[in-house]
């Protein structure tokens, strides 16, 4: 997924970007431009990119000055310092929003207004089997989740393994930001699982968590400062 980020304030951009790649590794951003002109220039020598990052009236500017009309996906909003995404996707290019009752009917397709308005739900159990019986496990008690073998399984507290019928990417959008982070492309870990962190090299981190992993738990390096902005919130 390409992404282009128009932003004056560097320090904002960078953290644009790092929450970009904390959320996905495969998300490519293919630009930064901080000015109207800049970004008008950008447009005339590029293609348009899937996603643009932009306020509203920058756009406006931005589509004047290249003479074209744009269109693309839209997925935040920096409504507050943390630059707190609100996910929503749509055809062309409108308002950024800071909460859902600005949403209108005119503005947002009906099949997408159903997505936006779920998005604030996360998952408070998972539903998972056990020999021949059903249990459900309580969020709380789940220490991690992480893909072995093509399958997704979480772990407990008291080191009980289940299988779970969700992909990673999934999990990402089902589970509560505060409490749980992807740290790699294999696992999503809760915060009270973290119990060392070491500095690793190529400017990762290495984690020890209970229950141990049985294997070194490695902070990417594209996720290590969206890490340590998760765990100093």
């Amino acid at each position: 997924m390409n992404v282009l980020v128009i932003e004056q304030e560097q320090s904002a951009a960078q953290k644009i970007m790092e929450l970009l790649y904390g959320i996905d590794e495969s998300i490519h951003v293919v630009g930064v431009t901080d000015s109207v002109l800049t970004a008008a220039e950008w447009f005339n020598r590029n293609t348009i990119p899937d996603i643009i990052l932009a306020n509203s009236e920058t756009m406006m500017e931005v589509e004047r000055t290249a003479g074209k009309n744009i269109r693309a996906s839209i997925t935040f909003t920096t409504g507050t310092e943390e630059l707190n995404l609100r996910v929503f996707r749509y055809n062309t290019i409108r308002h950024f929003l800071n909460d859902s009752s600005e949403i209108t009917d005119e503005e947002v397709p009906i099949n997408q207004r159903r997505k936006f308005i779920s998005a604030g739900s996360y998952k408070e159990r998972f539903l998972v089997k056990q020999g021949h019986k059903l249990v459900s496990i309580p969020i709380d008690q789940v220490a991690y989740f992480f893909s072995e073998e093509r399958f997704i399984f979480l772990r407990t507290f008291d080191n009980q393994k289940f299988i779970v019928e969700y992909r990673i990417e999934q999990l990402e959008r089902l589970l509560m930001p505060t409490l749980f982070f992807r740290v790699n492309r294999t696992f999503i870990i809760s915060m009270p699982s973290v119990k060392e962190i070491h500095p690793y090299f190529g400017n990762r981190l290495k984690l020890y968590l209970s229950p141990s992993t049985g294997e070194d738990m490695i902070v990417s390096r594209k996720r290590v400062n969206a890490f340590k902005a998760w765990l100093g919130k």
